[in-house]
């Protein structure tokens, strides 16, 4: 499920070696962004590290802001990838089961895309950025509460959307916490959010109860 995007590219690479200057552009902000963070990030520090001239950044990308937008929507996609719906939806899969898989999945997409650490934090640096955080946010809300619909029909769309909503914005919380504090402490922190939103799930699709 692709993003709503705006127009970011300057221009479309139509030519392979085209698209190949655009790829190779975006690695290497994403490698600078881990290095320098946010405010050391900037267009010709870029140009220098890419081993291009700036005016080749500046054909395809306006500005920082739009190098950095692409990463974090390319980061989006890649996030709604790894949710699996149709075993969150199958009412007869382990909940528990499927949804430690979703964090771990989470937990290794980011740690494996290339600055993925570094973009999340760039989301919540800039509040040019948060829109995609929150486009993306609400069409996995709706993904999650058809599932919840699936397993709990009893459930009534605005109490399985609210039921979404708790479980995402949670979710990201206590995972941002996760990556950006010590790493000892992450193992932990990680099992007791599966705990708490198991727990929460499992009360939820209880079909003993009306709702």
């Amino acid at each position: 499920m692709a993003l709503s995007r705006k127009p970011e590219l300057r221009s479309t690479p139509k030519q392979a070696r085209s698209r190949e200057t655009v790829e190779h552009i975006l690695a290497t902000a994403a490698d600078l962004l881990t290095e320098v963070g946010v405010d050391g990030f900037n267009t010709n520090l870029l140009a220098e590290r890419a081993d291009v001239r700036v005016r080749t950044v500046y054909r395809y990308f306006p500005n920082k802001l739009a190098i950095l937008s692409e990463l974090a929507r390319r980061l989006a996609e890649a996030w709604d990838a790894w949710f699996d719906d149709a075993a969150f939806s199958d009412p007869r899969g382990d909940v528990r089961e499927v949804w430690s898989r979703y964090v771990a999945d989470f937990v290794a997409g980011v740690s494996g895309v290339r600055g993925g650490l570094a973009i999340r934090s760039a989301l919540h640096s800039l509040p040019e950025l948060r829109d995609i955080e929150i486009q993306d946010t609400r069409r996995l809300e709706a993904r999650l509460a058809r599932g919840l619909r699936a397993r709990a029909p009893t459930l009534t769309r605005r109490r399985a959307r609210l039921a979404s909503s708790l479980l995402l914005e949670t979710a990201i919380a206590t995972l941002d916490a996760a990556f950006n504090g010590p790493e000892r402490d992450r193992r932990r922190l990680l099992d007791e959010l599966v705990e708490m939103q198991v727990a929460y799930l499992e009360r939820l699709i209880e079909p003993t109860e009306l709702r």
